[in-house]
């Protein structure tokens, strides 16, 4: 956004065709009707002047802004700029209006290419003024939180989850035969997994390296732990779910692969509900995130809107 700070200049952005291209910087021109013009700037605030053009101590605040952000999002600690930084901040605001005038100077503002980067920008740039207004605007209030908490209090809950050791066999004979050997006691579950089993978790003693979720719980779960966890198809499940202490087993079953499977129940986490506290600016940002979309909801039912969608089958996208 910095190549737009001479945008004052932009005065004949709407009107006439191209001009001759000069290299000498143009006198500011009186903005055009609808066109925003420079703000004022109180002499004390100037940090520098720029062929008459001054650059204010509002612009370095936004500039840092900007920086902060982006360090931020990277996820790395914000440093606060050192006084070389801080002047190089400043050359860089220079040398953006410099650019500015002379593109300006040299009518790029009045090619129709130009002209249409610009609008985007514009419309996207009060798009999120809009925004920002709105959050300043609309309110959510603490009992919005806990009533919304309470409405969906089941959906707030970690469901259990199932450390599992697993034994495949080909048949349903050697199911029960290795079913035979465990309950018996002639052998211990990992070791005989190691042995026969033909699940690629053999080599661990049958054990899987993630949690197992039942399948219809895995959207109680964040993105990050559901990439930590696995669900088994329908009749794997069930018998898995069934065990009901640790170290237990489960009956041999028939999978969708057609083999046969056994589990062993290793460690279970018992589901919890998460409380309210963990919750609560998740639930805040969201209920705000809905507000802000039935402001700009009630926009659209007071505007006209034309849409045209068999056209976007003619834009390029190579």
């Amino acid at each position: 956004m910095a190549a737009m700070a001479g945008c004052e200049k932009l005065s004949s952005l709407f009107q006439g065709g191209p001009e001759e291209a000069t290299a000498t910087p143009a006198a500011p021109a009186a903005p055009s009707p609808g066109q925003a013009s420079r703000p004022p700037v109180l002499p004390g605030d100037v940090v520098a002047n720029v062929n008459g053009v001054p650059l204010s101590k509002t612009d370095i605040e936004t500039r840092v802004e900007e920086l902060k952000t982006l360090v931020t999002n990277l996820g790395q600690p914000w440093t606060p700029l050192t006084a070389e930084q801080m002047d190089a901040v400043l050359d860089e605001l220079v040398n953006n209006e410099l650019m500015s005038q002379e593109a300006v100077a040299r009518g790029l503002d009045r090619q129709l290419a130009t002209q249409r980067r610009f609008e985007f920008l514009r419309r996207t740039f009060f798009a999120q003024e809009w925004l920002q207004w709105n959050r300043a605007r609309l309110e959510v209030s603490s009992a919005e939180v806990e009533q919304y908490y309470e409405t969906n209090k089941p959906g707030f809950r970690t469901p259990e989850r199932r450390k599992l050791r697993q034994l495949t066999a080909a048949s349903e004979e050697q199911a029960k035969q290795a079913l035979s050997q465990l309950l018996g006691g002639t052998s211990d579950f990992a070791s005989l997994a190691q042995q026969s089993s033909l699940a690629p978790s053999a080599p661990q003693g049958g054990l899987l390296a993630q949690w197992v979720v039942r399948e219809a719980e895995k959207v109680l779960l964040g993105p990050a732990e559901a990439e930590s966890t696995v669900s088994l198809d329908p009749a794997l499940e069930a018998a898995a779910f069934a065990i009901d202490q640790v170290n237990g087993l489960s009956s041999y079953v028939k999978g969708a692969d057609t083999r046969y499977h056994l589990f062993q129940l290793v460690e279970r986490q018992a589901e919890h509900q998460r409380p309210l506290t963990e919750l609560w600016d998740q639930i805040k940002n969201f209920l705000l995130f809905q507000k802000l979309q039935g402001s700009l909801e009630q926009l659209k039912s007071k505007a006209k809107i034309e849409r045209f969608p068999e056209r976007l089958d003619a834009i390029t996208q190579e």
